[in-house]
């Protein structure tokens, strides 16, 4: 009826000012996006309303358009004009400023427009009706007066009484003077008070993460200094150039970050200017995968700042160093520590920032010099204040007195670490770092499947300060950690796709090193493909050799995932070669990770095997020290490593034919698993009991531990593995006619088969 098509039938007119040929077209043209369709329930045609009123118009109706502007009165070609200098769309608020700004009127004249057709208005904006409507408005200009227009238009919005307080209103003012370019400036002077705007809208965009936009207002702002800046505007010189070649770091660009660098060493006028620069550099080479030419440089600017890093490798001289440290400590209270005075020393500032810097490149790399880079931070926040930096050297001291075994101390200077982030002024730029290693400690006293959520908010509170760095160590932690807590390997697969994605975006070959071995794991278990640069990566025997000089940490993480892998599989005719080179590292790091404590725990499981099929001494040996570790740990935290202990008492017990006791320590590690809620490690449990009685010919009891781990390894989704065991169980029980337990493995085989693929 025609009430009911009313507000359509002008909706059609407004857009094709009653041209039948264009009302065919746009008909066809929603019908075709969904927006006009029958209703076969309601006998009747329905239409979006809404969505309708702001879409484009076909390309042939908005040529029309476009030749009916010129025909409009000169107020509105001028305010159209003026609308195309700011793109497709324009906000209500941001018409206003410049209407003031310009002293212009603009609304009037635009509402003639959209009764025209050539804008729609809508949801409190200004929008084109087409590409071509706005490209005809803005031609209405010579094109060489654009230029000026646009610089006209940013100046008159950078005297707006919102811009200094509105983000998107520095952006676009800023943006229309950089559209106008260099050429548009008048007069010298004006040039630094725009590189200055550019510094301002570069420093903005830093602080919402957007490292792109942030480095064109930098080298935009460069490009608007006189030939002499670095005479003239010495300061305003220094400042766009760090800040332009810290987001050339982080945007990959590194052809600007050198030529930004170079410049920078070229003209600072003192050691002290150079610094920052100088740390750009370091942190390019370490996420360049250059750790040794990351150590070593970085080392020669702290011997420059007076501090040096002793190059013993020695336990004993590290522990005499924990040792003095604790005594300086022991002379204050947590109280004492939060109130401290507030360090003032340039020189000691600075060196906080490059040991902070350092220690991923010395743990990964140097690990045995690790332990020094710590100690120096905290005994110069005692010695000269507390910086910015502090807490993060409180962190890692935490982290460091727990791998001495001082669990419970270290607990206590994470939490301290976390505190004092309130407190300092400026250390909420490194809340990151410190949630990053503290969450590492916290989780060898509290419950890992809520711990292990800190490192998600260390990711946020990361990329919101702008340190990319400590943003992907967290996302590989929470990503890597998550694949030994969480109930589901689809769920634990988007956590490690999604990291590997940004890093590959970022083109980290340091932290991708860490990220590829967990992926292969992960597509194996569960039954998917495996990329061929991963295959390639992993087979790569050269690659190894240079990680084990350059990387051992990666090398021991490489070697851990493969033999972790054969393991889970029983393939035992490679483990025990995969399990010594391993072993070869024996990497001692000197920071407490989650994720390294639960690779001592597989590899005391691989150990005992190893030591039952070969007999040789030194597997059992390694499978005590794992046992050792686990006890202790157990000891701060029942609820991650209680079960782990269990399953490798009952291992040794195993091994030792000391059968009741080993039976008595599967079911306890089972039934720790379970309450725990570790599924993956109550499916390993029950797999490993099955073998244990096989091993003593008690095959019902066998059977039913394999079909318990069968269920457990289906639910975490190991579809591959529960395949495996499915075939195993077949040919080992053929004869046994257990009808429930045959079907149930059979259905879950099935699924995880198809699931898998």
């Amino acid at each position: 009826s025609p009430r009911l098509t009313r507000p359509l039938s002008d909706i059609l007119f407004h857009k094709t000012k009653g041209n039948p040929l264009f009302f065919c077209q746009i008909m066809s043209s929603w019908s075709k996006d969904g927006l006009l369709k029958l209703s076969l329930h309601r006998h009747r045609w329905e239409w979006e309303e809404e969505r309708i009123q702001s879409t484009e118009l076909p390309e042939n109706v908005a040529m029309f358009f476009t030749g009916t502007i010129r025909n409009l009165p000169n107020e509105v070609q001028s305010a159209l004009c003026i609308l195309s200098c700011f793109g497709a769309t324009s906000t209500v608020k941001l018409i206003k400023s410049l209407e003031q700004a310009i002293n212009t009127p603009l609304f009037q004249p635009l509402d003639k427009a959209v009764f025209e057709g050539l804008l729609i208005k809508h949801d409190e904006k200004y929008s084109f009706v087409h590409d071509h409507v706005q490209s005809a408005a803005y031609n209405l200009m010579k094109p060489e007066e654009r230029c000026l227009y646009h610089f006209q238009y940013g100046l008159a919005l950078c005297s707006g009484s919102m811009f200094s307080q509105d983000d998107d209103a520095i952006f676009t003012a800023v943006g229309q003077i950089n559209r106008g370019g260099p050429s548009a400036v008048s007069n010298p002077a004006q040039g630094a008070t725009i590189a200055n705007l550019n510094l301002l809208a570069g420093k903005r965009a830093v602080g919402m993460s957007d490292f792109k936009s942030a480095f064109t207002f930098f080298d935009h702002g460069i490009s608007f200094l006189r030939k002499n800046h670095w005479k003239e505007h010495y300061d305003l010189s220094l400042e766009l150039f760090d800040y332009a070649a810290k987001c050339s770091f982080f945007i990959g660009d590194n052809i600007n970050l050198k030529i930004l660098s170079e410049q920078i060493l070229t003209y600072a006028r003192s050691f002290h200017d150079k610094l920052n620069v100088m740390y750009i550099t370091v942190s390019a080479l370490s996420f360049a995968a250059k750790l040794p030419e990351s150590i070593e440089k970085g080392t020669w600017i702290l011997s420059q700042l007076g501090e040096d890093i002793p190059v013993s490798s020695l336990d004993s001289d590290i522990q005499m160093h924990v040792v003095q440290t604790r005594l300086m400590l022991n002379q204050f209270q947590d109280s004492d520590l939060l109130n401290y005075e507030v360090m003032t020393d340039r020189s000691k500032m600075m060196a906080m920032r490059f040991l902070a810097m350092l220690e991923t490149s010395f743990m990964m790399a140097k690990p045995s010099s690790q332990a020094f880079v710590t100690i120096k931070m905290v005994q110069l926040s005692i010695s000269h204040g507390m910086s910015r930096i502090s807490p993060v050297g409180f962190a890692h001291f935490g982290s460091l007195l727990g791998t001495l075994g001082n669990i419970l101390e270290g607990y206590r200077y994470v939490k301290l670490a976390k505190q004092l982030l309130g407190r300092i002024a400026g250390s909420n730029e490194v809340a990151g770092e410190v949630l990053k290693v503290s969450t590492n400690v916290v989780c060898f006293v509290e419950p890992a499947q809520s711990t292990i959520e800190f490192f998600k908010e260390g990711f946020n509170l990361s990329m919101a300060s702008g340190d990319l760095i400590t943003a992907m160590e967290c996302s590989i932690y929470y990503s890597t950690s998550t694949f030994w807590v969480y109930p589901s390997l689809a769920i634990v697969k988007k956590n490690v796709d999604n990291t590997r994605k940004m890093l590959e975006q970022q083109n980290h070959l340091t932290f991708l090193g860490f990220i590829l071995p967990m992926s292969r794991t992960m597509s194996v278990l569960i039954g998917s493909d495996v990329s061929d640069s991963f295959i390639n990566l992993i087979t790569e025997s050269a690659l190894e050799h240079s990680l084990l000089d350059k990387n051992p940490l990666q090398w021991m993480i490489l070697s851990f995932q493969k033999m972790y892998i054969s393991f889970v599989f029983r393939e035992f005719d490679i483990l025990k070669h995969l399990a010594e080179k391993y072993f070869h590292v024996r990497f001692k790091p000197w920071t407490m990770t989650f994720v390294l404590s639960v690779q001592r725990f597989y590899g005391g499981l691989v150990s005992f095997w190893l030591y039952r099929q070969s007999g040789d001494s030194i597997w059992a040996e390694r499978g005590h020290e794992a046992k050792l570790a686990l006890s202790k740990w157990t000891e701060s935290s029942q609820w991650n490593y209680q079960n782990k202990f269990y399953l490798l008492e009952a291992e040794d017990q195993y091994s030792n034919n000391d059968i009741e006791n080993a039976k008595s320590s599967y079911t306890k590690a089972i039934l720790s698993a379970r309450e725990h809620k570790f599924i993956n490690e109550e499916a390993l449990a029950c797999e490993l009991a099955g073998y244990f009685y096989l091993s003593i010919d008690d095959k019902s009891t066998a059977v039913d531990y394999f079909t318990q781990a069968h269920e457990k390894y289906h639910e975490w989704g190991a579809f591959s593995k529960t395949s495996k065991l499915y075939e195993f169980v077949q040919s080992e029980f053929r004869f046994m006619h257990r009808e429930s337990t045959q079907n149930s493995l059979q259905i879950n085989a099935q699924n995880d088969l198809n699931q898998g693929v």
